[in-house]
């Protein structure tokens, strides 16, 4: 099984994802140049794509192993362990603002925490919002509360209506009416003296697309029902060039939109109907041509019988094996809540701030190697907290964890 593969895109995802925020306040000129100049496609998709296909894996193993039961408990004891990562964050957020304020500091972002300590930071723990860069996490948590009932929908071959089910609640995304409902609750809570933002920025309703897919490939995976054969077709070649003209196409869109191409009234019309909190159509379809560009690549390019297109499917496979890449990868949870707070810090630092280019690109270096240091660190602490002799023989492959 290619775990290594997806552990790789993992970590790749939440490098990328650190630079595109952390490089918001430096301005470094090795953050500005990378894929999210190529489309519609940032890492947050990614991830959570990644993510549903891994719990897909485990927990179908879990569930053939243990059955339904035993799954459920699993999936709700992996809830705990990302709840807990969450919690910690917010009440150490809070406790920053309050004491950044007390001793008269600008508190910026965590502004929300000051103004309504006791009202957001228990909206905050209930996952119904959250701060900048504090939505991934809730949006993991409310999928996998659903999860149990997704497997055991695949498991009784109830795949479809799983399908028609995520593509009305995408549907119901795109009305608005998900974020219509907020206002009302806003005003009762701003009437009732607390002023607070309603929602976590990845709608619900939208996101869960890209996870139910990678949820439903990770349970084939683990089924061994995944035939990926089939892009080995040589009457699949059209519909790949298709998709790679799909690709180039929204990479040029794109470039046209930030550059400022398009007529500036049209272009503020487009800005504000293409909504990523929603996951609109203009991101979903490009992901989608994405993944199956990518996939193609790395199943079938090699034995293509293209130089090129097999340079390219090689490149990819050995990209997303890197050991770099790999061990942020296998220390997700930890990499990610590593990579809000250095982004919290970094942002109340740099405030008001600008520093000479040279230092923009160091200290973006820095931070890069901070999320290394906190992988090595959850590393360690893991090997010791189950160090045992082990046989040889005993030794079992890494299992990738779920998030």
């Amino acid at each position: 099984m290619r775990l290594t593969l997806l552990d790789g895109f993992r970590g790749f995802f939440l490098l990328f994802m650190t630079i595109a925020h952390v490089n918001g306040s430096f301005h470094a000129v090795l953050g500005a140049y990378n894929h999210h100049m190529l489309g519609w496609v940032e890492d947050a998709q990614g991830f959570v794509f990644i993510s549903g296909f891994v719990v897909g894996l485990v927990y179908t193993k879990i569930l053939d192993r243990s059955g339904s039961a035993g799954m459920g408990r699993a999936v709700l004891r992996r809830i705990r362990t990302i709840f807990t990562y969450q919690a910690v964050l917010i009440l150490a957020f809070c406790a920053a603002a309050l004491g950044l304020a007390a001793y008269g500091f600008e508190v910026g972002i965590l502004r929300q925490y000051v103004e309504y300590p006791v009202a957001f930071t228990l909206a905050s723990l209930l996952l119904v919002t959250g701060s900048l860069h504090m939505g991934i996490l809730a949006l993991y948590i409310w999928l996998m509360l659903l999860t149990p009932l997704v497997l055991l929908a695949f498991h009784r071959n109830r795949a479809l209506w799983v399908a028609l089910i995520s593509v009305a609640a995408w549907l119901l995304a795109q009305s608005g009416l998900p974020d219509a409902a907020q206002i009302p609750v806003e005003r009762a809570l701003s009437s009732a003296g607390y002023g607070i933002n309603i929602g976590i920025y990845f709608n619900v309703f939208g996101w869960q697309t890209l996870y139910f897919l990678g949820l439903f490939l990770g349970f084939l995976f683990a089924r061994e029902r995944l035939d990926t054969s089939r892009m080995r077709d040589p009457r699949l070649r059209p519909v790949f060039w298709l998709a790679v003209a799909g690709v180039i196409g929204f990479a040029i869109f794109d470039r046209a939109m930030s550059l400022g191409w398009i007529e500036p009234d049209l272009r503020r019309v487009l800005w504000r109907e293409i909504d990523r909190g929603n996951m609109h159509s203009v991101y979903l379809a490009n992901f989608l041509l994405d993944l199956f560009v990518i996939s193609w690549l790395l199943v079938a390019g090699p034995d293509s019988g293209n130089r090129v297109l097999a340079a390219l499917g090689r490149g990819l496979g050995w990209l997303f094996t890197r050991s770099a890449l790999v061990y942020l990868g296998q220390h997700s949870l930890q990499v990610f809540t590593a990579h809000v707070v250095l982004t919290y810090v970094i942002m109340w630092a740099m405030a008001g701030r600008d520093l000479p280019a040279l230092w923009d690109n160091v200290f973006l270096l820095l931070t890069i190697a901070a999320l290394y240091l906190v992988a090595w660190g959850h590393d360690r602490l893991t090997r010791r907290a189950t160090s045992k002799p082990v046989s040889p023989r005993s030794r079992t492959p890494r299992r990738p964890t779920p998030a």
